[in-house]
């Protein structure tokens, strides 16, 4: 699920990581159980009714991306929906999202998942491809300049169960490439201005899990983007030799049998490399629903911290994002999760990578079914605001005080 282009308040260092609860709609009356200390000025403002314009943000976002889509100097939204038509949200320059998906988007309805989203046409201005689960069929939209998309889904050659989606540039070229996570073999498709070819043969190790996350980052420090695969049953890091090229290596990473839904990048230490947090459930029987943290050693090989650095969890969580909530310096976790009364979870920090539960601090009455957190100034007063994706709910906007 989801995300490199739309962190604006993570450490630099980060680059890339990014985010259930069963009811119909987000109960905000309902206060977080057993979850830190109540304030009474919490940092974030629920501005939903007044700030989010649209009929279509209820019970069908899973995945989200904060862009300026537009190009005119604040952030919008871009949302994949489940068997809905994907949303366009604009910023109309005081961060009141209004629904302009009719004039915008063709109204295609599959099973969004994830979103990639960069310039490649190379003609200025962002395109945005969307992957598909349930229906294997991937969107493919070409900006036409003023944030109005052409479908041109016949330029992406594949199809597949997919669930996870990066744009970067792989081979080098000037041009943003593509890395789909499926279940069975992920795929790389290379861009030649616009238009992809299959290279996944020569480009990347055999994969026969089911991967529901990928995120790219430097852990080696040699200068390249490596990938780790976020799987149900076997999460695996495949290191790029630098010219786009993969290669598994198994001792990177302790094996075990968890099933992640999210797998986030971040810098929890402190000691400038990239150190993983995994998201983890056990839906249908299988897998630890226990997050884990792994901390990098400096070369791309990481050690389990999980017991004495992170809560005791069992709330099934979907999506996580590394983001300094507190504005002290280090990397904070805001999770999201499913089950078991704690619908989001905010763990702070101490600045040596032990975490603690202060989630009423941040949120103490919030009760919703999170797929995804896009973190953003929407309304551009140089504060952290919130937009939580619900799925099985409504979308949540929060403004930071």
């Amino acid at each position: 699920m989801k995300h490199t282009q739309h962190h604006y308040f993570i450490a630099p260092i980060l680059l890339a990581g990014i985010y259930l609860f069963i009811g119909t709609s987000c109960d905000l009356s309902k206060n977080n159980e057993g979850s830190g200390s109540t304030v009474s000025d919490p940092p974030f403002q629920n501005v939903s009714a007044t700030f989010l314009k649209s009929n279509n943000l209820n019970n069908n976002s899973m995945d989200g991306q904060a862009i300026d889509i537009d190009q005119d100097g604040d952030m919008d939204m871009i949302l994949a929906m489940e068997f809905q038509a994907n949303v366009i949200l604009i910023n109309d320059g005081r961060g009141q999202l209004v629904d302009e998906s009719d004039q915008r988007f063709p109204r295609q309805r599959h099973d969004s998942e994830d979103i990639a989203i960069a310039d490649f046409d190379l003609d200025g201005d962002p395109d945005i491809v969307f992957v598909s689960e349930d229906d294997q069929t991937n969107e493919y939209y070409e900006n036409q300049g003023h944030a109005v998309f052409k479908a041109v889904d016949s330029k992406i050659p594949v199809k597949g169960t997919s669930n996870a989606v990066e744009a970067t540039d792989l081979d080098g070229d000037g041009d943003e490439d593509l890395i789909i996570g499926n279940s069975g073999q992920n795929v790389i498709l290379i861009n030649d201005k616009g238009t992809f070819k299959n290279e996944t043969s020569t480009r990347l190790p055999q994969n026969n899990y089911t991967t529901q996350d990928i995120e790219l980052g430097d852990i080696d420090g040699d200068g390249d983007l490596d990938l780790l695969e976020g799987n149900e049953t076997f999460n695996r890091i495949l290191i790029n030799d630098g010219n786009g090229f993969f290669s598994f290596d198994e001792k990177r990473l302790p094996q075990i049998n968890d099933q992640t839904r999210d797998a986030d990048f971040g810098d929890a230490d402190g000691d400038g490399d990239l150190d993983i947090f995994f998201s983890n459930v056990d839906f249908g029987g299988f897998g630890d629903p226990q997050n884990r943290l792994l901390l990098n050693d400096g070369n791309g090989f990481f050690t389990e911290a999980t017991n004495e650095r992170i809560p005791k969890s069992n709330f099934r969580t979907v999506d996580s994002d590394f983001v300094d909530l507190d504005q002290d310096g280090d990397l904070d976790l805001l999770c999201g999760n499913r089950f078991n009364g704690m619908s989001m979870m905010v763990l702070i920090n101490d600045g040596q990578a032990h975490f603690s539960d202060q989630t009423t601090t941040f949120f103490p009455s919030i009760n919703c079914y999170p797929f995804d957190f896009q973190v953003a100034d929407f309304n551009a007063d140089a504060k952290m605001d919130i937009y939580i994706c619900g799925f099985r709910g409504d979308d949540i906007l929060f403004f930071g005080k």
